[in-house]
């Protein structure tokens, strides 16, 4: 299950904060893949494949929160599960798709020197169970567009121009959640004709945490090409109070591109590849294209 949890990953140049009464609308299109095995109860490691393909629609909007510059957004996904391997043709995994959870974002800077290009913000994300969700898709895996959890993120990072042409950037975060009460996990029953969900169970997970750094170079004002960095570590898991299970090892590298199509309009495109995963599901690729307009 945990393998299953994504990072919450910072453009090259998020850490710059935006102008006070900046409103920003975007449109991201992803898809994330995963390999390896779910951990179906009573059967053990099964392989499998987990596509997960979601378009996110954001509002933010920029201002001064105690005479420092803030930025707020509302995100809501729409969330397409795709399952295929071993898992999907021994068992009816019923994948989900729909409405996924509603994300709230605030971010402040403490110290931003526009000057010499130099940020330290600080931000805080929450994460509500608003998506549509049903135990019977949690077999192995949650395969649901919602969690059914409450999760709550704090961030901190810093941004710093290098010269005329380079941005660099370091940042790490922590991720809570909540518990999940209706999640089947190992509470399942053996029939004649195979697996049955019995009642659901609870599910925690411990926090996640990730670090994380890019490099950016800007050859022209409308296009930045970046590299970046990451470290993602934690999210064991446990079901009905059980053993915990296998946490997240994993670190990826990301490549980066951001065009300005216009002055208010720009285009980023992201593809990200595992250096190293341990974990039970491995990442396999992640590409996100992000178009945003702002007025």
């Amino acid at each position: 299950m945990p393998a299953t949890v994504p990072a919450l990953d910072l453009g090259p140049l998020d850490g710059i904060a935006p102008p006070v009464g900046v409103t920003g609308v975007s449109l991201e299109l992803a898809d994330r893949s995963l390999s390896g095995s779910l951990d179906i109860p009573h059967v053990g490691p099964t392989d499998a494949r987990v596509e997960r393909r979601n378009a996110n629609l954001r509002l933010g909007h920029g201002f001064e929160l105690a005479g420092m510059p803030a930025y707020a957004y509302g995100e809501l996904p729409l969330v397409d599960y795709q399952v295929s391997g071993e898992a999907a043709q021994r068992f009816e995994l019923d994948p989900g798709k729909g409405v996924g959870d509603l994300a709230l974002a605030l971010a402040v800077w403490p110290h931003a020197d526009r000057d010499k290009g130099q940020y330290l913000g600080v931000a805080g994300y929450l994460i509500a169970p608003t998506g549509e969700y049903e135990a019977g898709r949690t077999l192995g895996a949650n395969l649901n567009p919602g969690s059914n959890r409450y999760a709550a993120i704090l961030q901190a990072g810093g941004q710093q121009r290098l010269g005329d042409h380079f941005e660099w950037n370091l940042a790490a975060d922590v991720m809570f959640f909540g518990d999940n009460d209706e999640y089947i996990g190992e509470r399942v029953a053996i029939t004649r004709s195979g697996l049955a969900p019995a009642e659901p169970a609870t599910l925690e997970v411990k926090p996640y945490i990730s670090y994380q750094t890019s490099l950016a170079w800007r050859p022209h004002p409308a296009v930045t090409l970046a590299a970046s960095y990451y470290i993602d570590r934690g999210a064991e898991s446990r079901v009905d109070g059980g053993d915990w299970g296998a946490s997240i090892n994993r670190e990826r590298y990301g490549l980066w591109g951001l065009f300005a199509l216009s002055l208010r309009t720009r285009l980023n495109i992201s593809y990200k590849r595992p250096v190293d995963d341990d974990s039970a599901l491995e990442l396999d690729d992640a590409l996100q294209i992000r178009l945003v307009r702002f007025f």
